[in-house]
């Protein structure tokens, strides 16, 4: 009985979470002023904001593509004006992937608009259910860091 409650439960939280996730990530493309950028490529340009500066195959193996496929989605961003490339000092053979200006300033647009979107959504809730809320993401990103542990990549 407490395993069928539990995977109700589980049913109930994979489902609001991906609709969450859904409404969130699909606002934050349709408002974005670069309407022709992909997945991959803000996930790269995420992880360049995160991590900072990185080499072409630390891009590949973070977002676990292939070198290829990482060079292709890095070279659309490079002609976007969103990412650079720079020799790395101490190893000419090595190339650097680094956000532009123009690229940190679209990810403060990006996450903007994806703060704007959970503003409309927090400013709905009453404080008691606001209170529910925030304790049970902060219990879900203290098990996320307990198994996977609180790196960020760089």
């Amino acid at each position: 009985m407490k395993d069928d409650y539990k995977e109700e439960l589980t049913e109930r939280f994979m489902e609001a979470v991906g609709y969450l996730n859904r409404q969130v990530h699909s606002y934050g493309l349709d408002e974005w002023e670069s309407p022709d950028i992909t997945v991959p490529q803000i996930r790269t340009l995420v992880l360049l904001e995160r991590a900072g500066p990185l080499r072409m195959g630390n891009i590949a193996s973070y977002l676990g593509r292939a070198l290829s496929a990482t060079t292709t989605v890095v070279d659309r961003l490079v002609e976007k004006g969103l990412v650079d490339r720079a020799w790395d000092p101490s190893d000419r053979r090595v190339v650097i992937c680094r956000l532009t200006d123009e690229g940190k300033q679209g990810m403060e647009q990006f996450w903007r608009i994806r703060r704007e979107r959970l503003q409309v959504m927090v400013d709905f809730l009453d404080v008691e259910r606001l209170e529910v809320l925030v304790r049970g993401l902060e219990v879900a990103c203290s098990a996320d860091k307990e198994i996977h542990g609180s790196q960020e990549p760089g």
